[in-house]
């Protein structure tokens, strides 16, 4: 065990390189409120970084992206009522998402900040348990499924959160939206009905034929669970350095 007068030092030196970070040149901080140089920075950043994420920016790996566990439940008087939990599953193609509109971001970070983006499609892959009833059919079973949004639109708005470290600004995303269209809905659920094949098929045929109607209805749990995806993506960029070394002075 090192000395106290040699452990000092040392944190403080830490402390102080943490806090003093440089924010890297590739790609380059903007200036506030820049819209054009805030979505070239972000799919400059997830195409060049988004396969394996980068530590000098906070950025997860986005593909795969595992989520540990994803809850869609609906019930109350909707023709969907559902208990859906999926466990350790992957996202697959958050790499390819474009963003094509930026608002806020500027110095007052606690103000509200909107970002709208696309992707070719978007897969949410692995294990999975639903018991319940879709429209007028009941619904169980448990295994491996596939949920496929093929040509997704995404608007995410949320405030920001000013949190102090060491002296330091940093940005918390709070108060999370997200508002989700698709053009289609790919459902595969495998062993539905303890594996009876015939009903499975049938059921996944079902809910193929009336996604347009079944996601309606759980359009706001789908988006509520996204969001935290989204939610932990973007605050977790930001608690790598203090808001404001995210951008250039005017």
């Amino acid at each position: 065990m090192l000395p106290r007068f040699i452990c000092l030092p040392i944190l403080t030196l830490v402390l102080c390189q943490a806090v003093h970070a440089k924010f890297p040149d590739d790609p380059k901080a903007c200036k506030y409120g820049d819209a054009a140089c805030i979505i070239k920075f972000i799919n400059t950043l997830i195409s060049e970084k988004g396969l394996q994420g980068d530590d000098d920016l906070n950025l997860l790996k986005l593909d795969p992206y595992t989520v540990s566990k994803m809850n869609i439940k609906q019930g109350g008087d909707s023709p969907v009522n559902i208990d859906l939990t999926f466990t350790n599953n992957d996202i697959i193609g958050l790499s390819n998402l474009k963003f094509k509109k930026a608002k806020g971001f500027g110095k007052d970070l606690a103000k509200k900040h909107e970002l709208l983006f696309h992707a070719p499609s978007l897969r949410l892959v692995g294990p999975y348990d639903i018991k319940g009833k879709v429209l007028v059919l009941p619904i169980s079973g448990s295994g491996k499924s596939n949920i496929t949004l093929v040509n997704p639109d995404f608007i995410a708005s949320f405030v920001g959160k000013p949190v102090v470290k060491d002296g330091q600004t940093y940005m918390e995303a709070t108060n999370f939206k997200l508002n989700t269209k698709a053009e289609r809905l790919w459902y595969y659920f495998g062993n539905l009905f303890n594996g009876d094949k015939a009903l499975g098929d049938n059921m996944n045929a079902f809910l193929n034929e009336n996604w347009h109607a079944i996601f309606l209805e759980c359009q706001e749990s789908v988006q509520a669970a996204f969001s935290e995806v989204f939610q932990n993506i973007i605050t977790t960029v930001f608690s790598k350095y203090p808001y404001e070394k995210f951008f250039v002075d005017q």
